[in-house]
């Protein structure tokens, strides 16, 4: 054995070798890296950043386009027909008369004589007199601000 290989293990047998043994190299190793694992995460940051911004104008579009739409109705009502028209089956804008007929009609089915259940009775009349407010209350409703 050659005395050069034996003083290299008499002096440092536990010390380990260097994964790159040029500096130039693992500055290269490390700049590939960046770029090769920094680049497609900007672009998919930048993507979902421009996809957020593409649904927040198009819900402002849609609003938008509602309000010309349908302008004498309150933003609440646009958004989610209230309970009490829908146990009606009537759609906002509604006259009295309507809502009386829809009311009568409904109590044909769930009236307790004719065969329906009280509290689904008593619920019936809960939400037409809810509805008869929304209706006579709608023209000072569509003229107040929404915050």
């Amino acid at each position: 054995m050659p005395i050069d290989s034996l003083l290299q293990l008499a002096v440092a047998p536990d010390i380990p070798q260097p994964l790159v043994r040029d500096s130039g190299a693992l500055v290269a190793l490390v700049l590939f890296c960046t770029i090769a694992l920094g680049v497609p995460l900007l672009g998919n940051m930048l993507m979902v950043s421009d996809i957020r911004r593409y649904l927040r104008s198009l819900r402002r579009t849609l609003v938008a386009v509602s309000h010309a739409v349908t302008p004498g109705i309150p933003y609440w009502a646009r958004r989610q027909r209230p309970p009490c028209l829908e146990t009606l089956g009537l759609q906002l804008p509604c006259t009295e008369e309507q809502v009386l007929a829809a009311y009568r009609q409904k109590v044909k089915e769930l009236h307790p004589d004719k065969g329906g259940s009280l509290q689904k009775f008593l619920q019936l009349q809960k939400h037409y007199e809810q509805a008869m407010y929304l209706v006579r209350a709608k023209p000072n409703a569509s003229s107040a601000s929404v915050k």
